[in-house]
């Protein structure tokens, strides 16, 4: 096998292993993930997420595919949030916040602040034994292991899970809420999705 060919079968490697990771994660969600439907697509306020690094990259995409069904949702960065923009939050609004293991400490300030101005908390984390866990009233658990981590550590099959959970959330909030893809040719006009419908 020469350089060329090991490096090609170590990327297909990765990738259906974060595959399979993925599926697994399918089989972990419970009636919380239920709940949080609900939640979502009843929610008077905002729906906010936060998360830091790659959660916070997976989150503002979360907040991005939710907004594009008409739901009121925001990405607010946890250290943005403890300079002031915490005050945005509400006790109609519900805040979303993904974090693997549950112990970053401007997250959990952040959520305290919001667990204290009324909002309802849902983690998407590894951990329940955890202090994001202890103050949040869902916990969605999106466990991946370590197979799907690259060499253990990096975030890459945790990141792509917690995708893949967002995505379901927001097709099943989209089809309890009505949202018709037709809506998509108004608010939609640059790219090609509005093709689609």
């Amino acid at each position: 096998m020469n350089d060329n060919t090991e490096l090609l079968e170590q990327a297909r490697n990765q990738i259906r292993t974060e595959g399979e990771v993925i599926v697994e994660v399918a089989d972990q969600l419970d009636e919380n993930f239920v709940n949080l439907i609900y939640w979502v697509s009843q929610c008077e306020g905002q729906v906010l997420i936060t998360g830091s690094g790659t959660s916070g990259g997976i989150g503002r995409r979360l907040a991005h595919l939710l907004a594009t069904c008409s739901i009121r949702s925001f990405f607010i960065h946890p250290a943005d949030a403890l300079h002031g923009p915490s005050a945005v939050v509400s006790n109609k609004d519900i805040l979303i916040v993904i974090s693997k293991a549950g112990k970053s400490s401007d997250i959990n300030q952040f959520v305290k602040i919001a667990k204290e101005r009324g909002a309802k908390i849902a983690s998407l984390t590894w951990e329940t034994d955890s202090p994001l866990a202890a103050m949040s009233d869902l916990i969605i658990i999106v466990r991946t292991g370590e197979k799907g981590e690259g060499e253990g550590v990096l975030p890459f099959g945790s990141s792509l899970a917690n995708g893949a959970v967002g995505d379901a959330l927001c097709l099943l909030v989209r089809r309890m809420c009505g949202f018709e893809l037709s809506e998509l040719k108004q608010t939609h006009p640059s790219g090609a999705t509005a093709d689609l419908v």
